[in-house]
């Protein structure tokens, strides 16, 4: 189906709340600008991801909504100025009900009867063009990243990195429940083979392994992790790190990926292209693919088949992590 239709004024709402979510619905964006040439596209979204979409060039204005209100900012933007196009991903709040009642071309359901081994971005784009809304379906997640960002992020790898292909650690797992227990017996393999680990530190810290380990990175903006990301694809190394928004941002940027899937499945929430994309424990009954908030686990960590942690992310061994970060 195609409508021929040409949107002047597209809205793109994702108030997911997750920095993943919106890089997943980055190939949307793009899409829906290379079919709609010339259209003024806004997002809609949550911070800290709006910087991601504030330099790209398919993107008019990010408008930037507090979570806890986040019907009131749709309302608030579909008034502000009344879009030809509205595509949301998010099913919360009451905000498909809002954008309906304004009664413009809207697509507010990107979730409906997704396969469990198909991406989330390719399904996306899969029903939007059922719908006549765009023509592309494999469209990469891709982040635009300035000349100086690129040229900045470079030096601070330079500053921080070895020679030879770096490998970088994102320990950081938003959620319990897709914490890694084998950190320190990662970064002592990788430093016994002579390539010493970077490691993104953040709130919690990683541990003493970190210190003792490898070396740390000094903080830095979205953005600027990005562009470091970017700066470690060029130099054709790994980026390490469980289904979170930051890996997900490397992928974004052309880096290399090592996944490390557990609770979510890999076929459905896989990294992209360039990623190895390990999971653990592949026949784990509990997994729904397709619904993985439902998942006994999800909320709290509290893995039915192990009382220490879950199950599925202490089955991805330091060794078979290590083997993916040195095979680039």
């Amino acid at each position: 189906m195609r409508d021929g239709t040409r949107y002047p004024d597209i809205l793109v709402v994702d108030l997911l709340g997750g920095l993943g979510d919106l890089v997943m619905v980055l190939p949307v964006i793009h899409a829906l600008a290379r079919r709609n040439p010339g259209a003024a596209l806004r997002v809609l979204t949550h911070a800290p991801g709006d910087v991601l979409v504030e330099s790209d060039p398919a993107v008019t204005e990010v408008v930037r909504a507090e979570k806890g209100d986040e019907r009131a900012a749709v309302a608030a933007e579909l008034d502000r100025r009344r879009p030809a196009l509205v595509v949301s991903t998010t099913r919360h709040s009451g905000i498909p009900e809002e954008i309906g009642s304004r009664g413009v071309r809207s697509v507010t359901n990107l979730w409906r009867n997704p396969p469990p081994d198909e991406q989330v971005s390719r399904r996306y784009l899969r029903i939007l063009a059922a719908e006549g809304l765009v023509d592309a379906v494999d469209v990469p997640p891709s982040i635009h990243l300035t000349p100086a960002e690129r040229a900045r992020g470079a030096a601070m790898l330079a500053d921080h990195a070895g020679p030879g292909r770096p490998v970088v650690l994102v320990p950081g797992a938003g959620m319990a429940v897709k914490h890694w227990p084998h950190w320190a017996a990662l970064a002592r393999g990788l430093a016994d083979r002579g390539t010493p680990p970077l490691v993104v530190t953040g709130d919690p810290a990683p541990g003493p392994w970190a210190e003792e380990l490898a070396r740390p990175l000094p903080p830095t903006g979205l953005r600027g992790l990005a562009a470091l990301f970017a700066a470690v694809g060029d130099r054709g190394g790994t980026v390490v790190g469980p289904d979170t928004g930051p890996v997900r941002v490397a992928a974004a940027v052309g880096a290399r990926t090592v996944g490390l899937f557990g609770p979510t499945a890999a076929a459905r929430y896989g990294l992209g292209p360039a990623a190895v994309d390990l999971q653990g424990l592949p026949g784990c009954p509990h997994r729904r693919p397709t619904a993985i908030t439902e998942q006994v686990c999800w909320w709290e960590a509290r893995c039915p088949l192990a009382a220490d942690g879950p199950a599925c992310m202490a089955d991805l061994s330091p060794d078979s992590v290590l083997r993916a970060s040195l095979a680039g």
